[in-house]
């Protein structure tokens, strides 16, 4: 440890975290994604630590901005973002070292409050080091087949037009009226979705349902290798999330995909609501879409009874940072 150099990574040195990546994890994440992430961000630009033995990156935290209403104020919240480790520097702490200098820097000019979705590898470490863990996000899908029987057997839903649509400022407008509201609820707006959809990783559709010709909800999804990934949605009724979820099933057949997918907390009113919906979940800790992602959360002792409550928080896919 002692040869290693711990500080802040500068703008310039987004370039040294794709080989990292390949070191850490074997997966090809071009620099662009990076930029992304952490330049590009309307909400600010990220906070990251590296860890540096000689000139060469062996470690990395970063952090980056969200807007958030909170209790009715427009709230900075930092979400916990990439966290790597090259497999010569592990077991030395480096995760808790470079973590912890990350949310010292957010202090020198914000509160401290960070979400995480956390890894099974780094939530223990987090845990550690004061965060709490509010809930597990689960898997909701709907199987092809499951699809094409809903086709031929449920009931149609008429008076809808969906179609696509490049316009955000619709969906904007349509999140702010019909998405459920929290205490802690993610701010939309047309510079936010912009850069959400950018994501150079994925190739996002946005769809508009209308109902005699009045908007009436939306929704997000990519081609995530064989699925179709529903990022976001909303909508004025729960029969316009049927037919939204239907017409994304109809893609999902077209496209020859084994099925449809989002996550949501079970028990909020949005994993009850999928299941309203037809989607399922699969009831065992292990085999397809039986993941759990830990929602956790870190804050102040002052502000624990704001921000550590489940129920407090609209979490919703668009939010995860890897989506």
């Amino acid at each position: 440890m002692s040869d290693l150099v711990l500080r802040q990574l500068q703008v310039d040195e987004l370039n040294l975290l794709p080989q990292l990546m390949q070191d850490c994890f074997g997966m090809q994440v071009d620099e662009d994604y990076f930029k992304w992430k952490y330049l590009n961000n309307p909400a600010g630009n990220f906070i990251g630590f590296g860890a540096f033995h000689g000139n060469r990156l062996v470690g990395f935290k970063g952090v980056f901005p969200g807007l958030y209403n909170a209790n009715g104020i427009q709230t900075t919240i930092y979400q916990s973002g990439d966290a790597m480790t090259h497999p010569d520097f592990r077991r030395q702490g480096l995760f808790e070292k470079l973590a912890t200098c990350c949310f010292n820097k957010i202090q020198e000019k914000n509160p401290l409050i960070v979400i995480g979705f956390g890894g099974t590898k780094s939530t223990p470490g987090l845990i550690k080091i004061g965060w709490k863990h509010l809930a597990d996000v689960r898997y909701f899908f709907k199987h092809k087949l499951q699809l094409k029987w809903r086709n031929l057997f449920s009931k149609r839903l008429k008076d809808y037009h969906i179609s696509e649509t490049s316009d955000l400022n619709d969906i904007v407008a349509l999140y702010n009226k019909y998405r459920a509201k929290r205490d802690i609820t993610p701010i939309y707006s047309h510079s936010f979705l912009t850069w959400r959809l950018a994501n150079p990783r994925f190739v996002y559709c946005c769809v508009l349902c209308k109902k005699s010709n009045e908007n009436v909800g939306f929704l997000i999804y990519y081609k995530d290798e064989e699925k179709l990934f529903i990022l976001d949605y909303c909508g004025q009724t729960e029969n316009t999330l049927k037919a939204l979820f239907r017409y994304a099933g109809k893609v999902c057949l077209e496209k020859n995909l084994i099925g449809l997918i989002t996550i949501a907390i079970p028990e909020s009113s949005e994993g009850q609501q999928l299941k309203r919906c037809g989607f399922l979940q699969n009831p065992l800790n292990t085999g397809p879409m039986s993941a759990k992602i830990p929602f956790i959360v870190l804050t102040e002792p002052k502000l624990k009874d704001r921000f550590l409550h489940q129920n407090q928080w609209l979490v919703i896919p668009i939010c995860h940072d890897a989506l």
